[in-house]
């Protein structure tokens, strides 16, 4: 393996946890408090039958609720939980889709519709339902990493790649009708590791410029173009933005800067892989 191969392969292993520790979004804390994950027992046959049957019942309850209030919020959700414990991860597919047209604001409730699509294997609709949310909240990052991860995984960055442009481009005016709605940084950021995954090298390292250029205490796009420049066999430069980044970085991601400054291309073992991270994922994360 050449020199230059293997700072590749390195630096593709290592932006990604970059992306997913400094982008300042948790998903799962989101879903994880509003519904139950599916229970793998309850779709055991042998479960015990008592238990099932209170479950049944339960259900039945909610149900005629929304017989008269089809709308019930508590009797929706109570509905989601109880058929994912029996394993109906299908039949949760209309109460999702109920809670999500009638609470607009609260995007929770597509984001974990989006994701039982993907569950059943349908990121057709998936993508379609992160869609939607992106057109009252286009700065929504859970929505939007998702919907660029999914184009990624179906081989059209180019279609990510133009919809975090078109966020860019109407951040303006989103902001001026909601302030703060777009993060503007972090979408830089997505954007900029999609240049990266993409071999974009040049165009990676102009998004992290824009993104020091419009805040030069973000600490992120100094970590970034010096990862990258790693890549192109510029320690030197490397080194002094990543004593930059370190520098502005906030105190719990100081620990993570050091470990990837301490990643020098030269000092890593060969290796063979050439796969490409992904560039979505649940993992909780905190905000810069």
């Amino acid at each position: 393996m050449t020199q230059r191969t293997a700072r590749q392969w390195i630096i593709n292993g290592v932006l990604i946890v970059i992306t997913l520790s400094f982008l300042g979004v948790s998903i799962a804390p989101l879903i994880g408090g509003l519904f139950a994950p599916p229970n793998q027992q309850a779709a055991n046959p042998n479960q015990n039958t008592s238990e099932q049957e209170r479950i049944k019942i339960q259900i039945e309850g909610f149900e005629a609720v929304l017989k008269s209030d089809p709308k019930n919020q508590t009797a929706l959700i109570g509905l989601v939980n109880l058929r994912n414990q029996l394993g109906k991860v299908k039949e949760t597919i209309e109460p999702l889709q109920t809670l999500s047209d009638t609470f607009p604001d609260t995007p929770e409730y597509r984001m974990t519709l989006a994701k039982t699509y993907l569950e059943l294997k349908d990121p057709k609709n998936a993508v379609a339902e992160y869609r939607k949310i992106l057109t009252t909240k286009p700065g929504y990052i859970p929505a939007l990493q998702s919907v660029v991860g999914l184009e990624l995984n179906d081989k059209r960055p180019e279609a990510a790649i133009g919809l975090l442009q078109d966020t860019l481009k109407t951040a303006e005016t989103a902001n001026k009708i909601q302030a703060n709605s777009v993060d503007t940084g972090s979408v830089r950021w997505i954007l900029g590791e999609v240049y990266r995954q993409q071999n974009r090298l040049d165009e990676s390292i102009a998004t992290y410029d824009q993104m020091i250029k419009e805040n030069p205490k973000d600490f992120r796009p100094y970590v970034g173009k010096a990862q990258l420049r790693q890549v192109q066999g510029k320690d030197d430069e490397a080194k002094k933005l990543f004593d930059k980044g370190l520098e502005l970085a906030p105190a719990d991601f100081k620990d993570e800067v050091k470990r990837l400054a301490a990643l020098s291309p030269q000092k890593q073992p060969n290796s063979n892989s050439t796969q490409s991270p992904s560039s979505t994922s649940d993992t909780p994360t905190k905000k810069p």
